[in-house]
C-alpha cells in the first residue's frame, strides 16, 4: 500500500508538471499583434491604365477620346502622428490619347470644311499628397500639384483655290494643374502596389497650325482635360 501510495503521488506530480508546461508552451504560442508597415522612405515604380480626354474648341462643340497611359513614378514618404502620411511624387508617361472632330473653316473668306486632331502623347506631374494609413498596410490619400502635357495639333482642310488637301499643324507643351485620390497596399516589406484616379486640367490655349508649302495658316483655341485611372506597383527602400 506504502509503494502504491508513492506511485500515485508521482503520477499526480508529473500529470501536474505536464499541465503546467502545457499551458507555458499555449501561451508561448498564442497571436502576435500584426505589425504595422512604415511608409516613411522613397519609392520607384511603373504605372499603366486608361485615359480619357474632354477637349472644345471654339469653333465647335465637344470631343473626346480614349486611350492608353503607362509610365513611371518616383516619390517620398514620411510618417507621422501615428498613421497620418505626407508625401511628393513625380510621373511621367506615354498616352495614346488622340481626339477628332470635323468642323468648318474660313480660308479667303470661304469656308471649308475641317477635319481638326489633337493628341497627347505625353504626361507628367509633380504633386504632394496628405493620406491615412489603417488595417497595418494600407493607405488612403488624396493628392495636387502641377502637370505638364505634349500636345500635337493639325486641321486637314482642302483650300478651294488649291484643290487638294493640306494639313497645317503644331506641337506645343502646355502647363496645367492635377488632383486625384488613390489607395496603396504593401503587400511586402519591401513592395506595395497602388490604384489612382488623377484629373488634368491644362485650360483653354490659343494655337497656330501653320503648313509651310504652300503656307497656309488655321487658328484656334483649345480646351484641353483629361482623366486616368491607373493601377501600379512600387518598390520602397
Amino acid at each position: 500500500m506504502h509503494r502504491l501510495a508513492v506511485i500515485g503521488v508521482g503520477l499526480v506530480s508529473i500529470l501536474g508538471f505536464a499541465s503546467a508546461a502545457s499551458a507555458a508552451d499555449m501561451a508561448v504560442k498564442a497571436p502576435v499583434a500584426t505589425k504595422q508597415f512604415s511608409w516613411t522612405g522613397c519609392y520607384i515604380g511603373v504605372h499603366a491604365g486608361g485615359d480619357f480626354s474632354y477637349d472644345k474648341i471654339r469653333s465647335s462643340g465637344d470631343f473626346s477620346s480614349t486611350g492608353f497611359i503607362g509610365g513611371g513614378q518616383i516619390g517620398c514618404d514620411y510618417q507621422f502622428a501615428s498613421a497620418w502620411v505626407v508625401g511628393v511624387e513625380g510621373r511621367a508617361a506615354w498616352s495614346s490619347l488622340t481626339s477628332k472632330t470635323p468642323g468648318l473653316g474660313s480660308f479667303g473668306g470661304v469656308i471649308v470644311p475641317t477635319q481638326f486632331t489633337v493628341s497627347n502623347d505625353f504626361l507628367a506631374s509633380a504633386t504632394a499628397r496628405l493620406g491615412y494609413s489603417f488595417a497595418g498596410n494600407w493607405l488612403a490619400y488624396g493628392r495636387g500639384g502641377v502637370a505638364w502635357t505634349r500636345e500635337k495639333a493639325d486641321n486637314v482642310l482642302t483650300p478651294p483655290l488649291l484643290g487638294f488637301p493640306v494639313d497645317p499643324k503644331a506641337t506645343a507643351t502646355r502647363t496645367g494643374w492635377t488632383a486625384g485620390v488613390g489607395l496603396d497596399w504593401a503587400f511586402a516589406p519591401h513592395w506595395s502596389t497602388n490604384f489612382a484616379y488623377d484629373y488634368y486640367d491644362f485650360g483653354a490655349n490659343d494655337f497656330l497650325l501653320t503648313n509651310s508649302v504652300p503656307l497656309v495658316t488655321f487658328s484656334g483655341n483649345l480646351k484641353d482635360r483629361i482623366h486616368a485611372v491607373t493601377v501600379g506597383v512600387n518598390y520602397r527602400f
